[in-house]
């Protein structure tokens, strides 16, 4: 059976996606078992808010990984089992980053959720992040169903 040391779980903060969180965190095995608990700002917000001229992309961004690492550092609290959970906030084009991450980190798989927080015209259109992420990833990708 495979070991799971290492997963990496991108979140949206979608209940959806704090339950992969909470899933990995039972799934993950082995005595230096992690969870790298991975959000991924989209620079296409901040992007729109500068271009209306409501603030800078450099000042959208800080408030947001602010507010990212806050709730990750609250989810984390939420792991009962005596694991690693390390907090990763980044920016860029959610799949690309995810995969990005899985390589860097050398994570034994990714586990996320089917679906998260995107519009339904979005996802018709270009596909779900999942999706994304298991075309691309070199490393095996664990994907949840809504529950």
């Amino acid at each position: 059976m495979m070991e799971l040391n290492t997963l990496l779980v991108p979140v949206d903060f979608s209940d959806i996606s704090k339950a992969a969180f909470l899933g990995a965190a039972q799934l993950a095995t082995g005595d230096d078992c992690a969870v790298i608990l991975l959000h991924v700002i989209d620079l296409a917000v901040p992007q729109m808010v500068e271009k209306l001229e409501f603030a800078t992309v450099e000042e959208v961004v800080s408030k947001l990984r602010t507010q990212a690492e806050s709730t990750l550092e609250a989810w984390k609290q939420l792991v009962e089992k005596p694991i690693d959970v390390q907090i990763v906030v980044c920016e860029g084009q959610p799949f690309m980053e995810i995969v990005r991450k899985a390589e860097e980190f050398q994570v034994d798989a990714i586990l996320m959720s089917k679906l998260g927080n995107r519009g339904q015209m979005e996802k018709l259109l270009f596909g779900s992040t999942a999706e994304r992420v298991t075309r691309w990833a070199t490393r095996p990708v664990i994907v949840l169903p809504p529950v």
